[in-house]
């Protein structure tokens, strides 16, 4: 079945660059990758999501043998992968119908807010933690 993930991700790469041109490929494979990281990181903070996947750990070249035993649980959670995969198509399908400017800048915001929202959820969690050992 992960097969058929990575051909469904290379076929849809495939044609955002045949319809946005090449450098949409690079926004839309990046964007894919903050999504997914932000996500997870509302779920468990951004140094437990970077400690959990081990990608402090990962050494060059990504696709060797040993980094996957650490980027295999990011794909657990299918419903955030879909979802990182959907904001990635939005930006991609944004940028086609509005100005270039107007959906950076939109992105921008979208994403401060969203990492703010991190941060809060974070720290009701902090006070918990420290109320918990007091």
């Amino acid at each position: 079945m992960q097969n058929w993930f990575i051909a469904l991700a290379v076929a849809v790469l495939i044609v955002v660059g045949f319809a946005a041109g090449p450098m949409s490929v690079v926004v839309a494979f990046l964007s894919f990758w903050i999504t997914l990281y932000l996500l997870w990181s509302y779920e468990l903070g951004f140094k437990d999501t970077w400690a959990r996947f081990g990608l402090h750990r990962v050494k060059p070249p990504f696709w060797a043998e040993e980094n996957q035993k650490w980027f295999l649980p990011i794909f657990d959670d299918r419903l955030k992968v879909a979802k990182a995969a959907a904001v990635a198509l939005l930006i991609v399908a944004f940028s086609l119908m509005l100005p270039a400017n107007v959906v950076r800048i939109a992105t921008l915001l979208v994403a401060a807010w969203y990492v703010a929202e991190i941060y809060r959820a974070q720290k009701k969690s902090d006070v918990l933690d420290r109320a918990r050992f007091n």
